[in-house]
């Protein structure tokens, strides 16, 4: 063979070799393990749960709660080098492979870890997700707290450590059981009133008045908005609806969102 031809071979063997990964070098032809940087991605950073609570009365006044969650779930992928690859994903769960999917049961923000490891090397890549909620409620009728039947009407707005933002809207609609809001007299008006609390371990610590007042509608919504909520371990705030009128009788519900609970 002469030169121009063996020198055609090496040109041809080294174009192959950096496309397949094999190089040449001076003791013939070497696979080569070098495929870049270790690296993940998440197709997108942050996603929301959608939560839905309702509670159900069949006439006993003993309520069936029924809730429904429907999580967002990620995709998390690697590349560069091969290798076996374990998903730590900040939760207690984890995962193998390099491309796998989760979801987040509770709102909040989550520290993802790779570890990718060969016969010579251990290397670690991290990212963060942020788990936000949306949230809606249907609660059955609330009564006057002077009924012999009357019982408490409490909707749980966000019981997670962290700080968060809160933010949504109450609304009562008259039920059609007893006189329409609109037509009553001055002295038997609708009556509602909201308190916003903090409760730490069961135990009320703070609450404020959001509503309290007589209305001649059929419908009355009340909003709430709280930047920069911070909870700490143990405690939750929840919304508590009141009437006085002893003819009232509303079916509340409500929706609000939380941003993802950041650990102060």
């Amino acid at each position: 063979m002469n030169s121009t031809r063996l020198s055609l071979v090496f040109v041809l063997l080294f174009v192959m070799g950096t496309a397949t990964g094999f190089v040449l070098s001076s003791d013939g032809l070497k696979w080569s393990s070098d495929e870049g940087t270790f690296a993940i991605d998440v197709d997108t950073p942050e996603g929301t749960n959608a939560y839905v609570l309702v509670e159900v009365d069949e006439g006993d006044n003993d309520e069936e709660t029924v809730i429904d969650e429907i999580l967002h779930e990620f995709t998390f992928s690697t590349s560069g080098p091969s290798g076996l690859i374990v998903w730590d994903f900040g939760d207690g769960f984890t995962a193998t492979g390099s491309q796998t999917s989760h979801a987040f049961a509770q709102p909040g923000v989550y520290t993802v870890t790779a570890t990718r490891t060969d016969e010579t090397t251990t290397e670690v890549q991290s990212l963060t997700v942020a788990v936000h909620r949306t949230s809606t409620a249907e609660v059955d009728n609330m009564e006057c707290v002077c009924a012999p039947t009357a019982k408490d009407t409490v909707i749980v707005l966000a019981d997670r450590e962290g700080k968060t933002n809160l933010q949504g809207f109450v609304r009562v609609e008259h039920d059609g059981s007893s006189e329409s809001c609109s037509l009553r007299n001055p002295l038997q008006e609708c009556h509602l009133r909201v308190l916003w609390q903090r409760l730490d371990g069961g135990n009320l610590i703070e609450e404020n008045v959001l509503f309290d007042d007589t209305f001649r509608s059929n419908e009355q919504v009340v909003d709430f908005s709280v930047e920069s909520l911070v909870l700490e371990p143990g405690q939750r705030i929840q919304l508590r609806l009141e009437t006085e009128q002893v003819r009232d009788w509303h079916k509340p519900n409500a929706a609000w969102t939380t941003s993802a609970p950041v650990l102060v």
